[in-house]
């Protein structure tokens, strides 16, 4: 039987999307040991610019001018090219002091203030009980456990410490997803073979569990990999001259090799 490995594209295709939202915040911030905050405005930047309200209204989302702009972060325009949102992103559960306070300076009147799930939570616990925050922060529905993953397979260690349970989320959503699409594509292939009566009821679930299991696992572990590949070799060329897309594409080539080897294994003994 010829081996199935969607799995593997679901890491890849992961890989993939976080490189660039790394390469497009480190060009935007440079090396950065607050990179996260940039990879927190660079997701978000995109999940707008997908939207179907921005698309069908020709709305674009992009950062402001200056990286260091005090109010706005991110800015919104329409087709004629006039803004129609204005947003301050805060990535700073562990500062939320800091925050609090420039909130109540004033330093964010007249922009949509939006967090991390981490961060909208430490700041509605810290201002909950303080009647001068009026401003209300809502969450991007980012968390900072990808944020800071992302910013340290992009730079290394200088953006923080890898967090063994950022990746272990990480690789559990892949899984998540992987097994959904193998087993999807199988109950489609397979089912096609059940009606054709080239095979069995028994068969047609053997076949589904195989994949969605397979699928799983593979898009787990190639996640996993590519993380872990991509923040050591950006920790290790910090001190060089090497662009930032080596670590990137060593990245990439993880989430493949481990991934396909991960699924190969299971079909071998599978098939036993």
């Amino acid at each position: 039987m010829v081996s199935k490995n969607n799995g593997t594209s679901v890491a890849l295709t992961r890989e993939a999307a976080e490189v660039k939202v790394g390469l497009e915040a480190a060009n935007r911030a440079g090396n950065c040991k607050n990179l996260k905050g940039v990879v927190h405005e660079t997701i978000y930047k995109d999940m707008k610019n997908m939207t179907p309200s921005n698309i069908i209204n020709n709305c674009k989302t992009n950062f402001s001018k200056s990286p260091t702009a005090v109010r706005d972060d991110l800015i919104t325009k329409n087709a004629a090219n006039k803004i129609v949102e204005r947003m301050q992103l805060k990535d700073t559960p562990a500062s939320i002091s800091k925050t609090v306070s420039q909130v109540k300076n004033g330093h964010y009147k007249g922009t949509n203030l939006m967090g991390t799930k981490e961060t909208v939570k430490a700041f509605n616990d810290a201002t909950k009980n303080n009647p001068a925050i009026t401003q209300k922060m809502t969450s991007t529905g980012i968390s900072s456990k990808d944020t800071a993953r992302i910013a340290t397979k992009t730079i290394g260690s200088q953006a923080g410490k890898l967090s063994a349970s950022a990746v272990g989320k990480a690789a559990a959503s892949s899984g998540a997803v992987g097994a959904a699409i193998s087993g999807g594509i199988e109950v489609i292939s397979s089912g096609i073979q059940l009606a054709n009566g080239e095979i069995d009821g028994g068969e047609f679930a053997l076949n589904v569990a195989k994949e969605t299991v397979g699928g799983g696992l593979s898009a787990a572990g190639g996640t996993a990999a590519a993380t872990a590949a991509a923040a050591g070799a950006a920790t290790a060329l910090a001190a060089t001259s090497a662009p930032l897309w080596v670590p990137a594409a060593i990245g990439v080539g993880a989430a493949v090799a481990v991934g396909s080897a991960i699924k190969g294994i299971w079909d071998f003994f599978w098939d036993l």
